[in-house]
């Protein structure tokens, strides 16, 4: 007896709830590890900003200013002067036993020079085997020099007796303005979330989809799904898709309205919009990995071609390092992974407050996703009915 679609689509999903809940790896993965995950990294940067960044001075000029560029070190939230040395050897072997990550040192006769109108300068070690230790650093150091060397040049001119306003134009006749837009404050916690968030989502749920229809191979049960779903396409597809859609939607609900308040990630945008959007891309994640799950049906052989896709996903995404200065085998790879396509248009709405139409090209290439995907699944499965009607049908025929 036939049964009408609806019908057939509720027996497939009461089996799918069944094998979340037996399995464990699945159970896992799909309800307990994306929460575990996202607030384990999220910790790790709820600092935000880098500060007191331990660093060495060797002053050998000894002088009243050069006490007061000391002090202007020490003072700012950036360092934490940790170390006073007296040689340069001394400054590269505290790098290399981990006590600094950076290092100033303010040359002989500086004050001297300085009365004397000479050109002078402090040499500002930085270490650049971390990037953002040694731009930090660097960003920091410039700041305190320039207002110190400043404010000597300030003294001197109003002691010869200039106003305030005529000596600061002369220090500083063309001012520079800046402006940082959206993370303006560098808020580390802000700026690496929003890459890695999306990267971990993909990688958690393409590594539970490429086990659902694998998974059935392995344990000889697809014979079952198709009786399950008398062999109707459609049910499979939905029946055991929306049961872990709707399992990676409370973990999205989750993510916005508990991990971002708790570590203060403010959505400069619509929430609504980001949420959607994200809802969006689990869709498009879930139902690539679905594809590889169909196409391959040994199971290690799918998590291995998700690894493939997935581990190498961050760097790929032009998050870190701007695909157009990649080479051209490696921006085209990039294209392949759905997390590339996200990512600017997340930031746009998250970061940027851009309004909501501003992602439709890269909701444009993810529809593209969904729909190759989509429609690779309903093709294999379609030759896997064929199959189990062609067996069944020599064994009638044996009988």
């Amino acid at each position: 007896m036939k049964h009408d679609f609806f019908t057939i689509l509720k027996n497939v999903m009461r089996r799918e709830w069944k094998r979340i809940v037996e399995r464990k790896t699945i159970y896992l993965f799909t309800i307990f590890m994306p929460m575990l995950f996202f607030l384990f990294f999220a910790y790790i940067y709820v600092n935000g900003i880098l500060r007191n960044i331990p660093v060495a001075v060797f002053d050998e000029d000894n002088s009243e200013i050069s006490r007061i560029i000391i002090r202007g070190i020490d003072a700012t939230s950036g360092f934490n002067v940790t170390e006073y040395v007296n040689s340069t050897d001394e400054i590269k072997n505290d790098f290399r036993q981990g006590k600094i990550r950076g290092a100033f040192y303010i040359p002989r006769d500086l004050e001297r020079n300085l009365k004397r109108g000479k050109e002078t300068s402090v040499v500002v070690f930085s270490d650049a085997s971390n990037l953002i230790v040694s731009n930090t650093t660097l960003k920091e150091a410039s700041t305190v020099i320039k207002t110190i060397s400043g404010g000597i040049l300030l003294k001197k001119l109003r002691s010869s007796g200039m106003q305030t306003q005529q000596a600061m134009n002369i220090i500083s006749p063309i001012r520079i303005e800046t402006q940082a837009l959206y993370n303006f404050n560098y808020n580390y916690l802000n700026y690496l979330i929003s890459g890695l968030l999306p990267v971990l989502l993909q990688m958690i749920i393409m590594t539970v989809a490429v086990l659902l229809i694998s998974s059935e191979f392995v344990h000889h049960t697809i014979n079952d799904l198709l009786e399950t779903a008398e062999e109707n396409v459609w049910a499979i597809i939905w029946g055991k898709s929306l049961p872990h859609l709707i399992l990676h939607t409370a973990t999205v609900l989750g993510l916005a309205g508990i991990i971002f308040p708790l570590f203060g990630m403010e959505i400069i945008g619509s929430t609504i919009g980001t949420i959607l959007f994200l809802l969006f891309f689990v869709c498009v994640s879930f139902f690539f990995g679905l594809m590889i799950s169909a196409v391959f049906h040994d199971q290690q052989f799918a998590t291995e071609v998700s690894l493939f896709i997935n581990v190498p996903a961050f760097i790929f995404s032009g998050f870190i390092f701007p695909l157009w200065a990649v080479p051209f085998l490696h921006s085209a790879f990039a294209q392949m992974i759905p997390s590339t396509h996200f990512i600017p248009g997340f930031l746009k709405i998250y970061q940027m407050g851009d309004p909501v139409w501003s992602v439709w090209p890269e909701m444009m290439r993810l529809t593209a996703f969904l729909g190759v995907s989509i429609t690779i699944v309903y093709v294999a499965l379609k030759y896997q009915i064929r199959r189990h009607q062609a067996v069944q049908l020599e064994g009638s025929a044996a009988q």
